[in-house]
């Protein structure tokens, strides 16, 4: 019996696969295609929606969590102590300590957190929220006023005119007399 090797690497495959390719190297190379990816994307969200597959996963993790069975437990410590030692590994320990990692962290999470606000207007944002005591949501809508693009922008374009409009109105109705 001859052993079929992968396309992509020198592992060995199955006679079952049907692409040639070790499961790996099919998972590669159907998640970097980005046309299948969103494909399966949307495939999983119109299951999703079309069935309530949500409010069923929910309701059975929910179910899990309520009654977990001594299998699921072992399953989740052996999960946890996996991580640990993953994270506790000198390499790993000393690649995330680094300095460049820890910029490049803070800078993923303040895009993540802040990125809907301009960089220049951060600090801006920051000083209404510690400064100022006002509430996200409230500081989120001033800064957005002044962002030329955003819906709140063209609200406050759109109020500024009629204002406007209504004040010169006014003098004019004001002069003619």
């Amino acid at each position: 019996m001859i052993a079929r090797t992968c396309s992509d690497c020198p592992s060995l495959i199955t006679r079952q696969s049907k692409t040639g390719r070790c499961r790996p190297c099919s998972a590669k190379r159907l998640t970097s295609d980005p046309e299948l990816a969103a494909r399966r994307l949307e495939g999983v969200r119109q299951w999703y929606d079309e069935r309530g597959g949500r409010e069923m996963a929910g309701l059975r993790l929910a179910e899990l969590n309520r009654n977990p069975t001594p299998a699921l437990e072992a399953a989740r410590k052996r999960q946890g102590q996996k991580q640990i030692a993953y994270l506790l590994d000198p390499d790993i320990r000393a690649r995330s300590a680094s300095p460049q990692s820890r910029a490049k962290a803070e800078a993923k999470k303040e895009e993540t957190l802040l990125g809907w606000c301009p960089p220049e207007r951060r600090d801006e944002y920051r000083q209404m929220l510690y400064s100022s005591r006002l509430h996200a949501a409230e500081a989120r809508r001033i800064i957005e006023a002044d962002i030329p693009g955003t819906a709140a922008h063209a609200e406050r374009v759109v109020a500024q005119n009629l204002l406007n409009a209504r004040l010169k109105h006014e003098r004019e109705q004001a002069q003619a007399y």
